[in-house]
């Protein structure tokens, strides 16, 4: 445990980004934002991260944005503009990170929190989770990079509901509607989500980070290749791991990617 309201929890075999203001059920400060933008740079350098599990302390994930620090732009537009800067930024960044995310979800994830599960490439959760994206709550507009991740993973129609009602809503819900991807019990979420974790650190990081960069082009409205990609599959071929995973399939055995 740390003071620090955003950091890596190094104590467990996986390390795992942890929000941590638990006793304001995470919610997000401008200082959070920014280190997340600083904390997601180190990670995608550090090789003993091959995946990055997002989780709050305590018994929330994340409960959205910091209101009472919202009463500053009433006063001062420079702030309205630099918390639109910075939240941008920081979930452009976590959407594009170079590593496979999944967000490890529990009880409230709302609004900022919604955010930053839906720039994750997995969100698992217990049947504790409350989801919700509230900007017309508080006569807000959500952004249309944020929408455009929403209506990807929910489709249009249930998008709207989601933005027009504000409403929060419960696992079966959620999973129904594709805001989570799986749903566990409470005592097996962390097994689960780093069980899958195993999974995909064995494959080749190579390809992952490849493979991500891809989906994420296509994501974004790409429909076909181009110099870029055209490249990525070929280079594939002179790479080490490629070399390993042909030679382990040849003899029968699993592949060691480094």
């Amino acid at each position: 445990m740390t003071d620090t309201n955003i950091y890596i929890d190094r104590s467990r075999p996986i390390p795992v980004l942890k929000l941590n203001r638990p006793e304001k059920r995470n919610a997000l400060n401008l200082e959070m934002w920014e280190s997340l933008i600083s904390i997601l740079d180190e990670v995608s350098k550090d090789s003993s991260i091959p995946v990055l599990v997002i989780s709050g302390e305590g018994s929330s994930f994340c409960s959205g944005a910091d209101i009472s620090e919202m009463e500053k732009v009433f006063s001062d537009n420079k702030i309205a503009k630099k918390i639109a800067n910075i939240t941008y930024e920081a979930q452009k960044k976590l959407y594009e990170f170079n590593k496979p995310t999944i967000a490890m979800i529990r009880g409230s994830c709302v609004g900022g929190g919604c955010g930053i599960a839906l720039c994750c490439d997995f969100r698992y959760g217990d049947h504790s989770i409350k989801m919700g994206i509230t900007p017309g709550k508080i006569g807000l507009v959500y952004s249309l990079s944020d929408s455009r991740r929403l209506v990807q993973a929910v489709g249009l129609s249930k998008a709207r509901d989601i933005l027009y009602t504000g409403r929060l809503m419960g696992s079966e819900e959620c999973i129904n509607m594709g805001m989570v991807d799986k749903v566990f019990s409470r005592d097996e979420l962390e097994k689960k989500v780093f069980t899958y974790v195993d999974n995909i650190s064995a494959t080749s990081q190579f390809s992952l980070k490849s493979n991500k960069k891809i989906l994420n082009m296509i994501s974004n409205g790409h429909h076909d290749d181009n110099a870029e990609t055209r490249e990525m599959f070929i280079k594939a071929f002179s790479e080490d791991d490629f070399k390993e995973g042909v030679d382990a399939f040849l003899n029968g055995r699993k592949p060691n990617f480094l």
